[in-house]
């Protein structure tokens, strides 16, 4: 997997027509075209260029066009200026679809992407048991195209809406590039909602818990990942879990808040996690003084991502848990979104966010405490696949935990 990463109010262009001559603006007509010459002002300038643009266009280009189109594709460019793979401008329909991605229910392929160094379409991971999954895409994949269209970095939104463009069932025909071979897939559409947290009881009381993605309520009142969290940990507690593994490899993270509900139960009272703006403002979410206190171990790889690395710091912080596996993905900013009036939207990064200890681990990782490679046999499959007495980052967890 590519190491090198770059990886879910109102905006509008407008223009104040005005007849006024003065020295910030000047306006004439030429051809029957209301034409602005550059303003001193830089923000009026800027709204008058658009204007005079679409006058230009309306009175003398030589085909049709749709006007709003235009407008929305300008906003996008806009916002696409910046290069930052996290912020996007969204129309109402890729808005609908961004919304349906961080909540728990949604029709697609269930699969997690970013952008690279090379500004290509690459794999974060799947989601456990999605159609992506069992088509066999892994982490590191380059989507290349969706339908026989090229996609790039640049135009990431719209292959994300090129995939889920169709109804459960439907078939969506995607070319991936793996280790410099072309793999051409085809890939059913599914409802990607699913269970995010997976339990089961281990020999000697030790609990262990997967946790798979970090995922607010959806609209028809669906379960989220915190509310899964308290349903499985107390079923632990009460067949007498006297341990807990937390394996939140190949997570590609989710909802701030329902990382922060989680980690406010393994924590005792005191900081989970601050943001930092540019400005320097920061935001704090805090833990109670109420937490479980049983000896913890945590299992993470270069998959784990974003809420992913705000819950492993925490419990890392507090040393609340022994960390266990390889380097985590690092992602360590924090991204607003924000609707607009007439249903599009934006997601914003507006922020880096820091451990407990004031750390922020973007695009460095969090290291375990103790480093364990999967053997050469599984360096290529989902932790989740492999059985557990193969799995020897699972093994070492289960060795570090029965010594507390």
């Amino acid at each position: 997997m590519n190491t090198g990463k770059k990886i879910v109010l109102t905006a509008v262009i407008t223009a104040v027509v005005t007849a006024v001559v003065s020295c910030y603006l000047t306006s004439f007509i030429k051809d029957n075209i209301l034409v602005y010459l550059p303003s001193l002002n830089e923000d009026k300038n800027f709204s008058n260029k658009i204007k005079a643009v679409e006058n230009m266009l309306e009175k003398k280009y030589l085909y049709d066009f749709d006007n709003q189109t235009l407008r929305e594709n300008a906003i996008k460019s806009y916002v696409e200026g910046l290069e930052e793979p996290y912020t996007h401008y969204y129309t109402e329909a890729e808005f609908t679809s961004y919304m349906q991605n961080i909540r728990d229910g949604y029709v697609g392929i269930g699969v997690t992407v970013s952008v690279n160094d090379n500004n290509e379409i690459e794999v974060v991971a799947p989601f456990e048991d999605s159609p992506a999954y069992e088509a066999g895409i892994i982490p590191g994949d380059i989507i290349k195209s969706v339908e026989g269209v090229d996609y790039s970095g640049d135009t990431l939104t719209e292959a994300v809406e090129a995939i889920k463009n169709g109804m459960e069932g439907t078939i969506v025909n995607i070319t991936i590039v793996r280790n410099g071979e072309t793999i051409n897939l085809s890939i059913e559409r599914r409802d990607i909602s699913y269970d995010s947290v997976k339990t089961e009881m281990l020999q000697d009381n030790i609990g262990y818990m997967r946790i798979t993605g970090f995922n607010m309520d959806s609209e028809s009142g669906e379960h989220s990942t915190s509310s899964e969290f308290e349903v499985q940990l107390e079923e632990l507690q009460n067949a007498g879990m006297k341990k807990l593994i937390i394996d939140l490899r190949d997570n590609p993270g989710g909802v701030l808040s329902e990382v922060c509900d989680i980690a406010d139960r393994l924590l005792p009272e005191g900081t989970i996690t601050y943001t930092e703006t540019k400005k320097g403002e920061r935001k704090y979410y805090n833990s109670d003084a109420e937490c479980i206190n049983i000896p913890m171990v945590v299992l993470i790889n270069g998959n784990s991502a974003s809420a992913s690395e705000v819950l492993t710091g925490a419990l890392k912080d507090y040393e609340k848990a022994v960390i266990v596996g390889t380097t985590s993905y690092g992602k360590g900013i924090v991204q607003d979104v924000y609707p607009f009036y007439d249903g599009s939207g934006i997601s914003l990064t507006v922020a880096k966010y820091y451990t407990p200890n004031g750390v922020c681990i973007h695009d460095i990782g969090i290291e375990p405490d103790i480093t364990v490679e999967l053997s050469e046999e599984y360096r290529e499959s989902y932790a989740s696949e492999i059985a557990h007495e193969n799995d020897a980052q699972l093994q070492k967890a289960l060795e570090i935990i029965k010594e507390k």
